[in-house]
Formats: structure tokens, C-alpha cells, sequence
């Protein structure tokens, strides 16, 4: 069997609590996604996922396992892990550990402890009848600032994981004595207005991705239809990102108390105001074949 050892990111230091229950900062995020976009490359998808309680852990295999092209489904959380334990691991198949760096030393060294000290990121051990064998120790900063394009061993390279280039959105509408009214968006900074959009998240469909971004952007919830209005394409992150836009008819509106962006402005607008103010002139056609 092998055991993937993986250290958790950096995390936010302007957030207070525990170190293990804070979110990962932006250099924390790029070493799980470098580390993600080298599983892919060398083909070690892990079998389980276990990680130490907290969001630290977590956020770091969910960024990795993403990186790759992957599903972050069925990870466990392990508390003995949080404590340098090593847990009971299946004889077969390939099992990834996530915990605080401290902590993944140890469960290093435990295993061969001829490394400890030995700086890695991430560390691949294979054992097998009652062996234990370093297969590799990587540490991010080795690895290039730039990810394939459009799969693990794509010939391009690009600021981001390639699944960051892929996008869908929503224009969410409803029925009223007016006629149609668009749900517009004020961008995070308040200078533009838009619709609901965001990254398709590996496993899921774009509809499905922007159905989300519409709760969490707008506060809406309702239908949406999988026949998309059309595409369009905008620059970011040093390359074209493709987004995929689909109608939603909206069903009811979540109150500001548990709408997670409630920092964002969001108006109701007939289909003229609504294709004057929107930034992206390519929503424009799509609005108005609602």
C-alpha cells in the first residue's frame, strides 16, 4: 500500500481561533494546488482521505484533490491525527493524510524515522510486506509557479488550476405584472453589476455549479433550466476563462440573515435596465431571449 503524507497550508493569520479551524491564505491555497497538479500529473489518486479535525486540513485536501482534476468527496476526518497518531489504514489501495506540519513530521519519522527533520511538503511512502520504502519528499517551492493546461500533462501553462478557467452562470428572472425582471448583482467591490457566476466545481455539471453561485452570490433559489442562454468569454488570471450562462426562474429570495454575500447589492430590473447596466455586453442578447 502507499500513504500519502501531506502537510496543511499556511493559513490566515488575521483570523483568530485555533490555527487548525482557520482558513488557508493565499500562499497556503498555492502549495495545495501545486501539490494537487503533481498527484494528477504522476497519477496517485488516493483510495481514502483521512485529515486531522479542522478547517486547515480539510481546506487543503479539498484544494489539492481539486487541483487535480478530482472530486473532493468522502473526506474523513481522524482525530487521533491531530495528535501525530497514525491511524488503522486498509492493507491495500493508496490512502492520503492531511494534518498540521508539525504533526505530519511526526507521522513521518514514525514510519522511517531516518527522515526526521527531513524538509518535505509532501511524502510518499510505500509498504509492503513489513517494509517501509521513501518513495518521494517534495516541498512546493520546487515545483513550477504554473499549472497544466487543459489536463494534468496539457502542453500549456497557466496561473491557476485548469479547472479555474471553466465557469457558468446564472441570470435568475421572474414573472411579474411589469412583465420579466432580472435579479442583478453588484460585483464585490460595488463598482459593476452582474449575475451570479463562478468556477465549475470538479464533479459537478455547470448547471448545477451555477445553481450554487446563485444562492451564495445572490440569495436566490429556484429552477434552472439545463438548455444554456449561450457562452461567453472574459480574461482573467493570465487566460481566457469560458463561462457557460443558463436561465433560473426564481422561487423565492433568502432573507439577508442567511444570505452568505449579503456585502453585495442585488436589485430586481426590467430587461432594459437590466441589459444597461449590466458590465458583460455578451449577457445583453441573453437577457433580453429570456
Amino acid at each position: 500500500m502507499d500513504i500519502l503524507i501531506l502537510s496543511a497550508g499556511k493559513t490566515d493569520k488575521t483570523v483568530k481561533g485555533p490555527k487548525s479551524d482557520r482558513p488557508l491564505r493565499g500562499y497556503g491555497r498555492r502549495q495545495a494546488e501545486k501539490i494537487g497538479a503533481l498527484l494528477a500529473r504522476q497519477d496517485l489518486r488516493p483510495d481514502t482521505i483521512l485529515v486531522a479535525p479542522g478547517q486547515r486540513a480539510r481546506q487543503t485536501a479539498e484544494l489539492a484533490l481539486k487541483a487535480a482534476g478530482w472530486t473532493p468527496n468522502g473526506i474523513e476526518e481522524v482525530p487521533s491525527l491531530a495528535h501525530g497518531i497514525m491511524p488503522e489504514i486498509e492493507d491495500t489501495g493508496r490512502t492520503l493524510l492531511v494534518a498540521a506540519p508539525k504533526v505530519t513530521d511526526r507521522l513521518v519519522t514514525s514510519l522511517l524515522p531516518a527522515l526526521s527533520g527531513a524538509p518535505g511538503f509532501l511524502t510518499l511512502v510505500t509498504v509492503g510486506q513489513g517494509t517501509m520504502e521513501l518513495f518521494d519528499a517534495i516541498n512546493p517551492r520546487d515545483l513550477s509557479e504554473l499549472f497544466p493546461y487543459p489536463a494534468p500533462d496539457g502542453p500549456d501553462r497557466r496561473l491557476r488550476p485548469a479547472y479555474y478557467y471553466t465557469q457558468s452562470a446564472v441570470i435568475p428572472y421572474r414573472s411579474s405584472q411589469q412583465g420579466t425582471e432580472v435579479l442583478i448583482i453588484s460585483s464585490s467591490s460595488g463598482q459593476h453589476w452582474g449575475v451570479p457566476k463562478g468556477i465549475v466545481e470538479p464533479g459537478l455539471t455547470p448547471a448545477v455549479s451555477a445553481s450554487l453561485e446563485a444562492l451564495e452570490e445572490a440569495g436566490a433559489c429556484g429552477h434552472v433550466n439545463d438548455e444554456p442562454l449561450g457562452h461567453y468569454s472574459f480574461e482573467k488570471w493570465g487566460a481566457p476563462c469560458s463561462v457557460t450562462v443558463f436561465p433560473m426562474e426564481v422561487s423565492h429570495m433568502v432573507p439577508n440573515t442567511e444570505w452568505q454575500e449579503s456585502h453585495r447589492a442585488r436589485r430586481w430590473a426590467s430587461k432594459d435596465e437590466a441589459i444597461s447596466l449590466l458590465r458583460h455586453t455578451d449577457l445583453h442578447s441573453m437577457v433580453e431571449a429570456l
